[in-house]
């Protein structure tokens, strides 16, 4: 079942804010935690960082990847995931 989920998810990561109150995402893969002053999620290759003021979540769509925020967006701060090495890399590098 999982395989017809990714199969689903956009390979794109698309980012839409209008008047900085309305914030549309698509190629969410997971809403990590939410609260009104902050989001955070993973989205296709990095993690993402929503702070605002009174953030509502109006559209969650899973099975597409696709989210939907209103509220006061301040920023928006991607952050690039690190690629796991190991233990022997580390030390002879």
């Amino acid at each position: 079942m999982n395989e017809k989920i990714e199969q689903k998810f956009v390979k794109e990561n698309i980012v839409r804010i209008i008047n900085r109150n309305d914030l549309m995402i698509s190629g969410v893969k997971k809403v990590i935690s939410f609260s009104p002053t902050q989001i955070i999620l993973v989205a296709l290759d990095c993690d993402m960082l929503i702070l605002g003021e009174q953030l509502q979540t109006t559209k969650l769509d899973e099975e597409n990847g696709e989210l939907v925020v209103s509220g006061l967006i301040n920023s928006i701060k991607w952050t690039e995931k690190k690629e796991k090495t190991s233990l022997l890399k580390r030390i002879f590098k």
